[in-house]
C-alpha cells in the first residue's frame, strides 16, 4: 500500500475528539513557534530565506516554504507551506549542525508529530488536509479557490474533450410598454470554443423559464435580438458577433426549454467557434406572488471555460433590484434541470469574487476577454430602444468557473408595480 507523506497511511484514522479548526490552529501555532525558535537560536532571520538557505545549504524552495510558514498568520497558508518529510528532516539536520539545542529540536519534532496526528485524525492525507484548511481563514481565499478551479478546468477539458475561452451572459432589465410589466433581453455566448475530439457535440445555448418551485413558467414567446433569425426553428444567433462561417447547430427540445447543439466537427484551433445568441422576453409580470418571490437571472456554467463573465443592466426605475444579490450554486445531481430557488441553499458554493458595480452613465463596459464587447451590448440596447445612461450595470467575472454550477443574480420582487 502506498504510504502517505508524513504519516503511516496504513493506520486507521483516529476519532476526531477535537474540532478540526481548533486542532489545526493549535498545530500551526506549535510548528510556527518551534521553527521560528530554531532559526533565531542559530542566528538566522526567518524573514530572509535566501540568506538562511545559503547558510544551511538548503534548497531555495525549502527555505522559502519554511520562511512563509513561520511568517504567515493565515493557518490555511501555513498548512499549505508545510514541507514534506524529507524536507523537514533536512532542515532539522541543518540547524542541528549549526548548533541548535537538543531541547528546541525535541520541541520541533513534537510539533511535527502533532501535525502528523492532525492528518491522521481529520483528513487521512495531506492533499485533503489542504482542502479542508481552506475554510480556516478568508485571507487569500480567492487565490486558493482559483487554483483549485483551474485544476478542475484542466481535468474537465480533457474528460469532456472541449473548452471555451469565455462563457458570457448578459441581461438587460427594463420597463415594458405595458404597465406593471418588464421586458428582458439576454445574450449568451461561448467564445473561442474548441473541441479536442471530432465526435464531441455541445449545447451552446439553452432557453429555460422556471418558477421558484422549479416548474416551467408560462412566458410570452421569445423574439430574436437579430431579426434575421426569426423563424421557429432558428437558433437565435446574433450574426455580427459569431465566428464565420456561422457554426452549424441543431435544435433539441427538452422538458423545460430548448437546447441548441453544435454538431460534430474539426478539433483544436481549426474548429474554434464563437456562438453568440440573443433573445427578448416582453411583458413579464414582476410583482411578488405565491409562486415567485424573487427575480433571478441565472448563468449556468456547464462548459469548461477560462472565464465566466456575467453582466446585468437594470433600469434605474427598478430600485428594488439594485443592487442584486450574487450567489453560486452547485448543479451536481440536477439532471440537466436547475434546482428550484426554494430549498436550493444547501447547494450553495463559496463565492469569493466581488460583484463589480459598473454604475450608470456612458456605456463603459469593455473587457479584454471579449472582442467588440461594447458594440455587442450597445446593439442590444438599440434593439430594445433603451438608453444605456438610465441603466445600472453589475458584473461578475470569475476565472475557471466550476462546472456544473449556476451563477445567480437575484432580487426580491416588489409587492406592487413601480
Amino acid at each position: 500500500m502506498q504510504q502517505t507523506e508524513g504519516h503511516n497511511a496504513t493506520q486507521q484514522p483516529q476519532r476526531p475528539d477535537r474540532l478540526f479548526s481548533d486542532h489545526a490552529h493549535a498545530v500551526v501555532r506549535s510548528v510556527r513557534g518551534a521553527f521560528s525558535e530554531l532559526l533565531t537560536s542559530v542566528g538566522a532571520d526567518p524573514q530572509a530565506p535566501q540568506e538562511f538557505g545559503r547558510q544551511f545549504k538548503l534548497n531555495k524552495n525549502l527555505a522559502w516554504k519554511i520562511s512563509k510558514l513561520v511568517q504567515t498568520d493565515d493557518p490555511s497558508v501555513a498548512l499549505a507551506q508545510m514541507p514534506g518529510t524529507a524536507g523537514i528532516n533536512i532542515f532539522l539536520r541543518s540547524v542541528e549542525t549549526a548548533g541548535a539545542s537538543t531541547a528546541l529540536l525535541q520541541t520541533a519534532r513534537q510539533a511535527i508529530k502533532e501535525y502528523d496526528d492532525l492528518i491522521r485524525t481529520h483528513s487521512g492525507d495531506r492533499a485533503t488536509l489542504e482542502i479542508m484548511a481552506s475554510e480556516l481563514s478568508p485571507v487569500s481565499r480567492r487565490q486558493r479557490d482559483e487554483h483549485h478551479r483551474k485544476l478542475l478546468f484542466q481535468g474537465a477539458s480533457y474528460v469532456w474533450g472541449a473548452h471555451a475561452r469565455v462563457s458570457l451572459k448578459v441581461g438587460l432589465v427594463g420597463p415594458s410598454r405595458k404597465a406593471g410589466r418588464l421586458d428582458f433581453a439576454s445574450v449568451s455566448a461561448l467564445i473561442d470554443f474548441r473541441r479536442f475530439r471530432r465526435d464531441v457535440t455541445w449545447v451552446m445555448a439553452s432557453r429555460r423559464s422556471r418558477n421558484d418551485d422549479g416548474s416551467k413558467m408560462d412566458t410570452p414567446s421569445l423574439e430574436p435580438i437579430d431579426r434575421r433569425f426569426g423563424q421557429t426553428d432558428d437558433a437565435p444567433l446574433i450574426e455580427d458577433f459569431c465566428s464565420k462561417p456561422l457554426p452549424e447547430l441543431r435544435k433539441v427540445d427538452t422538458l423545460t426549454g430548448t437546447d441548441f447543439e453544435l454538431v460534430e466537427g474539426p478539433v483544436g484551433n481549426a474548429g474554434a467557434r464563437t456562438c453568440v445568441f440573443g433573445v427578448i422576453q416582453r411583458n413579464i409580470p414582476y410583482c411578488r406572488s405565491p409562486e415567485n418571490e424573487w427575480g433571478e437571472h441565472s448563468a449556468v456554467s456547464d462548459t469548461p471555460a477560462e472565464w465566466l463573465i456575467v453582466d446585468l443592466f437594470i433600469h434605474e426605475r427598478f430600485t428594488f433590484a439594485i443592487p442584486p444579490e450574487a450567489a453560486l450554486y452547485s448543479e451536481l445531481g440536477a439532471n440537466g434541470v436547475t434546482y428550484p430557488a426554494r430549498g436550493r441553499e444547501k447547494h450553495r458554493l463559496p463565492l469569493s469574487e466581488p460583484l463589480q458595480d459598473l454604475a450608470t452613465g456612458p456605456l463603459l463596459v469593455a473587457t479584454p476577454e471579449v472582442p467588440n464587447y461594447r458594440h455587442m451590448v450597445q446593439t442590444v440596447f438599440d434593439r430594445m430602444g433603451w438608453d444605456p445612461r438610465y441603466f445600472h450595470g453589475f458584473r461578475m467575472k470569475m476565472a475557471y468557473p466550476p462546472i456544473p454550477a449556476a451563477f445567480v443574480l437575484r432580487y426580491r420582487l416588489p409587492d406592487a408595480p413601480v
